[in-house]
């Protein structure tokens, strides 16, 4: 099986293996992000061992055998030998031991503290929110101790694209398919062997043995606990779509303080939802709130929102999936553009490389209930590009294009406004030349070109 991306992390244990000095290293990631397959290809002499929730007295044994000849008496004892006999030493799933025996963590802070040697360690964990309790929460007692902290994120879109165009995936397909299964490695290996889109969709999901019928469940129950039911409650309400934080509690049916305390740690501790800027407005009101992760978004919209008809009529669940999916992907398609602009700028396609990138919405001048939104904003300190995402099968057409420049004006600022138009289906008739277009077949070479020369 080959080995994709991860280039930044490869090189960066390949530094780090030069330095001859005690290290602890903490990495952390939700689970199917390829951890553990990473320090295995670059550490693959390193002393492994899996942190299971059995109980504490059995796990010391087992480790024990894995090292010496007998039994230790305690963990102390075994970090002691571990570290003076072994240069690097994994431990993997490490926040198991928050339910297995909280004592190690005290046990492992003392002989690190006391340690002369060359060791390096690296405790590496699924689950964010315990993880980040271990270390960073300043009355746990390896609070302070890590050397490095690495957060595994999933693939971006190019590197996910590298992927999907190895296994034969045309370019609105492999935008399709990163929009519901985002850049998680595990999962994008499903699509090895292409097939059409509708008959492997139904098999990973809707299927009576789907591998991700219960994919959201199997990462999220175990990180939130007992309170997964109303950490669940406030993912559902948002679904594939920005909301706002009022619109979340109406949906949820539940006390906006409970609400807005998960929204918190949804957002600040688990990593799992973003906060939406109104860029280029001045109000600090109505911040709007996604996922961010594509296959927890699809998940929450088609998967757990339906789990009775997915359960009862799964035909019936995916024909539903199958007829408002494209707009799941339109959505999922303004992200992908946000993170290609660096290519489109490198490429000439577009004339300024923005500092900032965000969405914009507003109230229409002069029409009181009319609002409008503008997919993406791209702002420096001359310019704005204005960018429409359109993902449908008709291409755009001079009415659509004139349509978009007329919502540009409606933007309240004095710099220069560059419109640019990103079209799935291409473009027609007489479109007016101050617009930059793109279509898939540029999106296509361009990342072809980069995922070449990289």
């Amino acid at each position: 099986m080959r080995f994709y991306d991860r280039v930044k992390e490869r090189e960066f244990f390949e530094k780090i293996k030069t330095t001859k000095k005690k290290q602890m290293i903490v990495i952390f990631g939700r689970r199917r992000i390829g951890k553990t397959t990473l320090l295995r290809k670059v550490l693959p002499d390193a002393a492994y061992f899996f942190v299971d929730t059995r109980s504490s007295e059995t796990l010391l044994a087992d480790f024990s055998r894995q090292v010496f000849n007998g039994l230790f008496e305690n963990w102390e004892n075994f970090f002691s030998y571990l570290f003076k006999n072994y240069e690097t030493v994994i431990f993997d799933e490490f926040q198991n031991f928050l339910r297995v025996d909280r004592s190690v963590f005290s046990s492992l802070q003392k002989v690190w503290d006391e340690l002369d040697s060359k060791t390096m360690l690296i405790l590496c964990g699924s689950y964010v929110g315990m993880m980040k309790r271990i270390f960073f929460d300043s009355k746990e007692p390896l609070f302070g101790r890590s050397d490095y902290k690495l957060q595994l994120k999933p693939f971006d879109f190019i590197s996910a694209a590298e992927m999907l165009l190895n296994f034969g995936y045309p370019i609105d397909e492999v935008i399709t398919w990163y929009s519901i299964l985002g850049g998680v490695p595990k999962y994008l290996w499903y699509l090895d062997k292409r097939r059409p889109f509708k008959e492997l969709l139904y098999e990973l999901f809707f299927a009576e043995f789907a591998p991700f019928r219960e994919e959201g469940k199997n990462l999220l129950v175990g990180e939130f606990g007992s309170e997964h039911p109303g950490y669940f409650a406030v993912l559902e309400a948002i679904g594939d779509l920005d909301r706002e934080a009022k619109e979340i509690t109406d949906r949820t049916n539940m006390n906006r303080t409970k609400v807005m305390k998960y929204m918190n740690e949804l957002v600040n501790y688990y990593d799992i939802i973003e906060k939406v800027d109104n860029r280029l407005s001045k109000a600090q009101r109505g911040a709007r709130y996604r996922i961010k992760d594509n296959f927890l978004s699809f998940w929450f919209r088609y998967i757990y929102a339906q789990q009775a008809v997915v359960e009862f009529n799964p035909q019936a669940a995916f024909e539903y999936t199958l007829e408002n999916q494209p707009a799941s992907t339109g959505r999922a398609f303004e992200k992908i553009i946000s993170s290609l602009i660096p290519l489109f700028y490198n490429e000439g396609i577009i004339p300024v490389m923005p500092h900032k990138v965000g969405k914009h919405w507003g109230k229409v001048p002069g029409a009181k209930d009319k609002s409008y939104e503008i997919d993406l904003v791209g702002e420096d300190k001359a310019s704005i590009l204005v960018f429409e995402c359109k993902w449908t099968n008709k291409p755009v057409t001079r009415k659509t294009a004139n349509d978009f420049l007329k919502k540009c004006d409606y933007i309240k600022d004095s710099r220069k406004r560059i419109p640019v138009m990103i079209s799935k289906s291409g473009f027609v008739g007489n479109i007016d030349e101050k617009i930059v277009k793109i279509d898939l077949d540029t999106i296509e070479r361009l990342v072809k070109k980069h995922i070449g020369v990289r």
